[in-house]
């Protein structure tokens, strides 16, 4: 039996969209054991796919030179034959080289064309969706189109019970909105007061309550937006992924940015809208047929893909801030949430 490492994406956003093509390939057939080289918080991601082997990796281990020795000692104590690389990066595939990987599959970025024995170019000329690009890698490794399976997460058990104690003050709420009130990059965030008077409207108008969900790092941000009302719960660095996954599939409706909780939502397959500005949502938008994007397309700066804006005056953050709470409000009645 032939030995395969996938190098997976080290975000979430970008894990979630890898996992239809990782699904495809995991049902390729028997002849392959596949094993996952990837952060050690995404196990409960991949739990539906059968593994040889989990590689769990820190944060420290995942990027430079720390990340480089750290996955090829893992490697070689495994000697897969096949390694498929998701990262765009010279270092992930400079640590499947090292990790002795005989056959190594990846896009010719970043300089390390030399490093790949079995390269592909980027498809040019056009944007390709982030989960059409994985795709392309798998089928590339696999020879042949395979069948794109669905990204829907297998929920675990303890997740679940997790998901109750933590939900524990909203246990009679039949209708739940979860928001996730900050963005990682300071381009993307529409506002603590926004959210608070959208997540108030949806209290009032919708009859529901609202949990706000988040890292550690956005809990004063939660803070802000709950404000101390009883309907609204904030979670922001109180979940892993796996209890967050089985929240978001108790909630009716997600609310936020492209983000990686906007394709956790996507992945339980719960309706969402989703604020764009800086992103590019032809290229990482959460993929779902129950999905609203607010996007204003007539700006000229819009999809920047910055982490910060870089204009000043009128025209700063503009991107956001065009966009109302009456314009949120609307698209979640539009999904059938009031």
């Amino acid at each position: 039996m032939k030995t395969v490492v996938v190098r997976t994406p080290n975000h979430l956003g970008d894990c979630l969209m890898a996992l239809p093509a990782l699904r495809s390939l995991a049902r390729f057939g028997s002849e392959y054991k596949i094993s996952l080289l990837a952060p050690h918080w995404s196990r409960p991601l991949f739990e539906g796919l059968t593994l040889a082997e989990f590689l769990p990796l820190s944060g420290e281990h995942l990027h430079g030179w720390k990340g480089v020795l750290r996955q090829s000692e893992l490697l070689r104590k495994f000697r897969p034959a096949y390694g498929i690389i998701m990262p765009p990066s010279f270092s992930s595939t400079l640590a499947i080289l090292l990790g002795g990987v005989r056959f190594r599959y990846g896009f010719r970025t970043d300089n390390r064309a030399l490093l790949l024995n079995h390269g592909i170019n980027l498809p040019g000329g056009k944007i390709v969706h982030r989960a059409a690009l994985y795709q392309i890698l798998i089928n590339h490794f696999a020879g042949r189109d395979l069948l794109s399976a669905p990204s829907q997460l297998v929920i675990g058990t303890g997740s679940q019970i997790e998901a109750d104690r933590l939900l524990a003050p909203f246990a009679s709420a039949s209708r739940l909105v979860a928001i996730a009130p900050q963005a990682v990059a300071a381009s993307r965030r529409w506002g603590t007061d926004n959210y608070r008077k959208l997540a108030l409207r949806l209290i009032s108008e919708c009859n529901c309550r609202v949990v706000l969900l988040g890292a550690a790092a956005e809990f004063d941000a939660g803070k802000l937006v709950a404000d101390n009302n009883s309907k609204i719960l904030n979670l922001c660095g109180k979940t892993d992924i796996g209890s967050a996954a089985a929240i978001l599939f108790r909630c009716r409706l997600f609310i936020g940015n492209d983000s990686g909780l906007a394709h956790l939502a996507a992945a339980v397959d719960i309706p969402l809208v989703v604020l764009s500005g800086a992103d590019n949502p032809e290229e990482t938008s959460p993929v779902s047929d129950k999905k609203t994007v607010i996007i204003k397309n007539d700006l000229s700066c819009i999809s920047c893909v910055k982490n910060r804006c870089p204009l000043s005056g009128d025209g700063f953050m503009r991107c956001m801030k065009d966009i109302s709470v009456d314009d949120v409000f609307s698209a979640a009645k539009a999904r059938g949430f009031c």
